[in-house]
């Protein structure tokens, strides 16, 4: 018997940061469906990380220059999302009215 930990073969070297990184993500994806759809069901395991993290991404997506706003886009430098969190910011900023 060994002590190799099992992984889905898909999975294979992928770390264990990478792993974490991937959550985080999904957390921010979570938050960002939240801001835009608020009666979005999310999975039960990340939907306490994203409620917490809603109020920053509203602030963010809102064009806000506070330490919410910050928060929310230094979590989506962290995880990987910037970009995607840049996107979704654009384009609730052209779908407003002036």
């Amino acid at each position: 018997m060994t002590n190799i930990p099992q992984q889905q073969a898909c999975r294979d070297g992928v770390s264990a940061a990478d792993l974490v990184r991937e959550a985080e993500r999904a957390v921010l994806y979570g938050a960002l469906l939240l801001a835009r759809r608020p009666t979005t069901r999310l999975k039960p395991a990340i939907t306490q990380a994203a409620q917490a993290l809603l109020p920053a991404v509203r602030s963010f997506l809102a064009g806000n220059d506070d330490a919410d706003a910050a928060y929310a886009l230094a979590y989506a430098q962290a995880c990987g999302g910037e970009a995607f969190l840049l996107e979704k910011r654009a384009a609730q900023i052209a779908d407003s009215p002036v």
